[in-house]
């Protein structure tokens, strides 16, 4: 009979062992999950701060230090007290009688140019807005310098030197 207590006993505690087992099984499979999980999630917790590190980066170069600030904004003062000139100049030819189309088309998008070196302070952008101007005010000065066209004076010009050759006499103005 002890034989069968022993035996009964052994296969008691080999089920609970088994059950133990399995418990294990089952406690190391949520533990592996567990650090699967963790795994993914250092991860992505990594890659957000890559990304965050870099974006602190792109923004750091388009901040400039003190001096280059500076003289950023001098030069975008300088460049829109200029675009303000050539508009007032425009505006000038314009009660004078002139015809400053092609100037003032050339300035209609500027004021956006300049804006957009200030946000980028890219010497490229400085330049570009700097030829612009340059170009603008050049077709100014063209315009300046066309004389005014008087149609009447053209075509009373015109008979006269019409009539004068068909009657051939001079006729006075």
């Amino acid at each position: 009979m002890a034989e069968k207590q022993t035996t009964k006993e052994t296969k008691e505690t080999r089920a609970t062992q088994g059950i133990e087992t399995e418990e294990i099984g089952e406690a190391d499979l949520e533990i592996k999950r567990l650090m699967k999980e963790v795994s993914e999630t250092n991860r992505k917790i990594e890659d957000a701060y890559e990304e965050k590190l870099r974006r602190l980066e792109a923004k750091k170069k388009l901040t400039p230090n003190e001096e280059e600030a500076e003289s950023s904004q001098e030069r975008i003062s300088r460049l829109s007290e200029k675009l303000r000139e050539l508009k007032a100049r425009i505006s000038e030819a314009r009660k004078e009688g002139k015809d400053p189309l092609i100037a003032d088309l050339m300035l209609r998008n500027v004021n956006a140019k300049i804006k957009m070196a200030e946000v980028t302070h890219e010497h490229q952008d400085y330049e570009e807005v700097e030829k612009v101007l340059k170009r603008a005010e050049s077709e100014l000065e063209e315009a300046l310098k066309e004389e005014e066209l008087d149609v009447k004076k053209e075509v009373e010009a015109r008979l006269r030197r019409d009539t004068a050759k068909d009657t051939g006499k001079a006729v006075d103005e």
